[in-house]
């Protein structure tokens, strides 16, 4: 099979789709997507776009598939230090800001952090050594690693459970080679026990809290996952804003009365 059909029928399978499944929804036959695949017919730029569309693939995976025909990108991809995205990081910045005294911090599509306001420094220097922030900036591995989060959340199953469900439904839509790494060191860090299941009965509440041990006090934060709707750039696209919010009036008090340092 050529290169090029292979790529668009690895991202069609990612997503569960059969010929007869992608050629329906973008009004094509599935004839028509097998000749594409196998390639016997060469896609117009409009139909790859097309294609995409109904897909519903990201910045990213379109650009992919483009290059993988011979077009050219449709979508920018840009670094956040690009001069171009100083205003993106401008509204980031105060957007982070203007969520003190509540820890909020940008993250890249494999959960790196990029940004962080001061109440998320001084909450993750309240809990860890400086050290050990510096060995690793991704959020999932820091809350896996036994000298990272780990030991300050109480519910930390459940909350892990979660978040590698979490993470194998964005790889199923957002398969890189990056989350699948991702995905397997985290599964190398002593996850919880049929975490592929989810709990009812751990749960409580609208949304899932955690529960955090900090200077001996018993804090319930829950997180909110923000990203741009209107991104034309594939990076843009990806990032996210976590930010966290007090699950009761205890936690609100200290946040707001108090300097975690």
């Amino acid at each position: 099979m050529p290169a090029t059909g292979h790529v668009l029928t690895e991202i069609r399978r990612a997503r569960r789709l059969s010929q007869l499944d992608l050629g329906l929804q973008a009004e094509v036959s599935a004839r028509h997507i097998s000749f594409i695949e196998t390639g016997r017919a060469q896609p117009s730029r409009d139909m790859l776009l097309r294609l995409s569309e109904v897909m519903g693939l990201s910045h990213r995976d379109c650009n992919r598939l483009m290059n993988a025909f011979g077009y050219s990108p449709v979508f920018s991809d840009m670094s956040l230090d690009d001069s171009a995205m100083l205003p993106v990081r401008e509204a980031l910045q105060i957007m982070l800001d203007k969520h003190n005294p509540y820890p909020a911090a940008v993250l890249d599509i494999e959960w790196n952090l990029l940004m962080s306001n001061q109440a998320m420094q001084d909450m993750m220097l309240a809990l860890m050594p400086k050290e050990r922030l510096l060995q690793s900036e991704n959020m999932l591995v820091l809350l896996f690693h036994h000298q990272g989060l780990r030991p300050y959340l109480t519910n930390w199953d459940t909350v892990a459970s979660l978040l590698l469900r979490r993470l194998r439904l964005q790889l199923s839509t957002q398969p890189t080679a990056g989350l699948a790494k991702l995905m397997d060191r985290l599964l190398s860090m002593d996850p919880p026990r049929d975490w592929q299941t989810p709990s009812p009965d751990s749960w409580e509440g609208p949304m899932l809290t955690s529960h955090l041990q900090i200077h001996g006090q018993s804090l319930n934060v829950f997180s909110t996952l923000s990203s741009f709707g209107t991104a034309l750039d594939a990076g843009l696209q990806e990032l996210m804003i976590e930010s966290y919010f007090p699950a009761d009036e205890a936690t609100r008090r200290f946040f707001e009365g108090t300097a975690i340092g």
